[in-house]
Parts: structure tokens; sequence; C-alpha cells
């Protein structure tokens, strides 16, 4: 995917040291943006951050004073991703996701930072009253996550009456090379992939009738990178989904197709707490108003991981 040079750009990634940031960032790179990752690598790892970005091991959770960066824009993906592990530490979650983006919020008013994007989540909606899932469907979360998240746009929001270009992004189900294999408790696909690989059986937490809406993170870097500078964006919040629903028991389907497995064991366990049953993105306002449109299918996606996962080994 081409972008437009940004040669004289320097923009900050938090949390760049993460599947998704790091992907992000890796883009940024290749646009002609100079990076700065900012990452207390408690979930993420030192050797996901692109050659080419400086480095700041930093927890912004916790009131940090960050010295000697001259940015134009941060990307805000810093924070725990778990909405099972929320449960284990809900007030590091509550650092991490609202405290971490108030701290750099503030920086970037103090620093006269303009532009600032964050990555919050499908599950701030919990469970919709209709489908598919619109922007202005209230807030009904189900974990410390998701009330994290919500509790994030909230200062996100004010901030953009005070002055700072924000735009938020509502993930819905990302996947794709370079995810976490060795985390049971995020991402439903990695998950499922990460048993398969190992040859062990699949343990399934919930039902298989439950559903998600699949997005590649090639798709997700797409829609930063096209709205980072585009002003139609600024104070907004944008869905990021396909608009596609998949269930469990379909998604099993095809891991067993890319893996040429007709049969695969699989085992049904009891729910996640605060799961989600079936969630679906609307993303009509994306597409009218950033001229968006998800490129990668599923079988396509789930293909390229699948080979990705299987290079490891």
């Amino acid at each position: 995917m081409a972008y437009n040079n940004r040669t004289h750009s320097h923009v900050v990634v938090t949390g760049g040291a993460g599947f998704i940031g790091s992907h992000i960032a890796e883009a940024l790179l290749k646009s002609g943006c100079r990076v700065t990752v900012l990452d207390n690598l408690h979930t993420g790892k030192e050797e996901n951050i692109p050659q080419g970005a400086d480095f700041i091991n930093i927890d912004l959770g916790a009131n940090p004073h960050i010295k000697g960066i001259n940015c134009d824009a941060v990307f805000h993906l810093a924070g725990q991703s778990s909405g099972e592990v929320s449960f284990d530490d809900p007030e590091y979650d509550l650092r991490s996701h609202v405290l971490s983006t108030f701290y750099m919020l503030r920086w970037c008013k103090e620093h006269g930072v303009s532009r600032f994007l964050y990555s919050s989540s499908m599950s701030v909606y919990g469970d919709p009253d209709t489908l598919p899932i619109s922007e202005g469907h209230p807030y009904k979360p189900k974990t410390f996550y998701a009330a994290g998240k919500a509790g994030a746009e909230a200062y996100i929001n004010l901030y953009s009456r005070l002055g700072i270009n924000t735009t938020v992004f509502r993930l819905f189900s990302v996947y794709g090379p370079g995810q976490n294999l060795d985390n049971k408790m995020q991402g439903m696909l990695s998950i499922y992939l990460s048993y398969m690989l190992e040859g062990r059986p699949v343990i399934v937490k919930g039902s298989s009738t439950r559903y998600r809406d699949f997005i590649s993170v090639d798709d997700i870097v797409a829609a930063w990178l096209h709205a980072y500078e585009n002003p139609v964006s600024f104070g907004k919040t944008y869905n990021l989904g396909t608009g596609i629903k998949t269930t469990v028991g379909e998604l099993l389907s095809e891991l067993k197709d890319a893996f040429n497995l007709p049969e695969y064991p699989i085992v049904f366990a009891q729910n996640t707490a605060g799961d989600q049953f079936g969630t679906v993105a609307d993303i009509s306002l994306i597409k009218r108003e950033l001229n968006w449109y998800p490129a990668t299918d599923l079988k396509t996606g789930i293909a390229q991981m699948v080979n990705w996962a299987k290079g490891l080994k």
C-alpha cells in the first residue's frame, strides 16, 4: 500500500512493540515518517519494533515524564489488550487505558501536538441491541477492558473540544501475521490457530454460534494512514471492521481448510468472563467519509496468517 511521502513528519506510536502498533509503525516508516515507539514491553516485544524506529521503554500509565520529543502526531495504541485478563488486575487495566490516554493527551496539549489517533475497541458496545452496530450505539461494557476504552474515549472527546485534532477507531477482531500466538487470552483467530499449529485440540470458550467481524491488520493500517492527514476525520469516531458476520463454527471450518485438515478435535469449554456473544460493524461512516474499504477477505487473510505461522516452526 503506497501513501503520500511524509519525510518531514515525526509520529509517536505508543504500543509500537505490540501486534497492531508495530505494523502501523512500519507503515509510517515506509511512508517517510520518522517514528518513535513508546512501550513498556508488558505484552509487546522489543523485536517487534521495526528497524529504523526510535524506542523509549516507558510506562505511560504511571504519569511519565516524556522529554526530548518534538513530534507532529501521536498514534496511541498502548494498553492492556485482553478483556479476560482485565479481570485479573482492574487497576492496571485502568492505568493502561484511561490514565495513559489522559497523560498523553495532556502532554500533547502542553507540547503543541495537534494530532492524536486512538485505538479503541468493539468491546465498548457490549452485547448490541441491533446489528450491524453503528458508532451511535450506546456504551455497554462487559469487562474492565471495555470500560477503560470507553473512559479513554471520553477524555479524547474532551480534548477534541480543547483543540486537539483527534480520531478514534473502534477496532473489531483484528488478525494477521505478527500476532502473538503465545497469548491464549486475546485474539480468537490467533488462539485457535495456535492450538492447531501445536497439534492440540482447539479449546473453544463458549458456543460455536457466537460470531465476530474479523478484519486484517493490513486493512487496519490502511485506515489509520488514510485518516492521519485527512481533516474530515478530525473529531470523529469510526468502526473498523468488515461488516461481515463470521460464526465461531465458520471460523473453525476456514482454519481447517487452511491446514488441509477436514477433521480436527474441538473441545468446548465455559464462556470467558465478559465475553460478547456477537458483534458486526456498520462501516458505512468510514466508507463514506474516508473512502476506505476493507481489501482482504477472511479466507485469503487466514491463508496468509497460516503460512506466516508455519514459517515460525
